[in-house]
């Protein structure tokens, strides 16, 4: 198992570093359209629906990642009221609850992707893109985040093993 966390792990910091590229581009592409529209030329018509799907693409592909570095907010004011047999399992439930969330809202871009791909549609703006390439992210950071919190359910790391004060420098 520690195998297939290690890859999913090294797959999971490859999207975050994709999304990095990808923001880059999108920076690129702002930048341009409003340089050439100050210099009087027609504005670049793809800049603007280029950048809206690099938000999508940004948002769901470095998912997985925050996950397994710990770099999304969690709250521990409820979990230190309870002694330490308590904290456990309500880590365990936490646990569970992400797993549970991420696999049914994987399951629904799943089935998204699916009709999308059966359907042949396209998402029309101002260049075409196939409405599956919508769902794909989604589909692949929730899945992959249901993967990330496995690996904290199964023992392999703990959510929990961070002081918040010294994450946040103070």
């Amino acid at each position: 198992m520690k195998v297939f966390f290690d890859l999913t792990g090294k797959l999971s910091e490859a999207l975050a570093a994709l999304t990095k590229v990808m923001i880059g581009l999108m920076v690129v592409f702002v930048v341009a359209d409003v340089a050439v529209r100050n210099f009087g030329f027609r504005p670049l018509s793809w800049a603007i629906s280029g950048s809206e799907y690099i938000l999508l693409y940004s948002a769901f592909l470095p998912m997985p990642w925050l996950v397994h570095i710990k770099g999304h907010v969690f709250v521990e004011f409820l979990r230190n009221l309870f002694p330490p047999a308590g904290r456990i399992v309500l880590e365990k439930l936490v646990y569970l609850t992400c797993i549970a969330l991420c696999l049914y809202l994987g399951g629904i871009a799943l089935s998204s992707f699916i009709g999308a791909i059966q359907s042949g549609d396209y998402e029309t703006r101002t260049f075409d893109m196939p409405k599956w390439g919508v769902f794909l992210p989604i589909m692949i950071g929730f899945f992959l985040s249901a993967i990330e919190w496995l690996r904290y359910l199964l023992g392999f790391d703990t959510l929990y093993n961070l002081d918040p004060l010294e994450v946040e420098g103070l």
